[in-house]
């Protein structure tokens, strides 16, 4: 288990509380897989589908599990992952779950059913949801000097990485 500060109502933050690590690292499982496949698709050899099966790896990985894991953590233990970010727990923790559940499940049918053009749906909706989660982590740094683990931490490199990486890698297929 490792500490996390807690929020107080008010929003000012309180002494560390105990947070199971698994909790903490849904939202980080799409990442591992992301590398995993990759390191297969290496070993396999590649080949001349190596760009495709990439892209379908970052939409299925970094979009899909990711978020999945994220909706999971954010439906089912909200007030944990609300005070692992600084926040004090509310209603946003069940709808934020939602919408990560949403993008996840698009992203992991349409990569494991369709073809790549319609891959470009779910990146998109995971782009701009991502990108203005993490202007909105900013935001609390600057504002709030919120540098709670899930707001400065590793999940605020993450919200604008998945969706660049998965982006560019879909425009790069495209374009080939």
């Amino acid at each position: 288990m490792s500490q996390r500060n807690t929020p107080s109502p008010s929003g000012t933050v309180q002494g560390p509380q105990k947070t199971p690590v698994i909790v903490g690292l849904l939202p980080f499982g799409g990442v591992i897989l992301f590398v995993i496949a990759e390191i297969v698709t290496l070993a396999l050899g590649g080949g001349s589908d190596f760009l495709r099966w990439s892209t379908m790896n970052a939409v299925l990985f970094l979009i899909g599990s990711s978020s999945l894991g994220s909706g999971i953590a954010h439906l089912f233990f909200g007030p944990v992952i609300a005070r692992s970010i600084g926040w004090a727990p509310g209603p946003f923790q069940f709808e934020v779950g939602a919408a990560n559940l949403g993008i996840g499940i698009s992203a992991i049918v349409m990569a494991a059913a369709f073809e790549p053009d319609t891959w470009l749906g779910p990146i998109i909706v995971a782009t701009v949801f991502l990108f203005l989660a993490g202007i909105g982590h900013i935001r609390e740094i600057v504002k709030k000097h919120n540098l709670s683990i899930n707001n400065a931490g590793p999940i605020l490199f993450l919200d604008f990485l998945m969706p660049a990486v998965t982006l560019f890698l879909w425009i790069w297929l495209a374009l080939s």
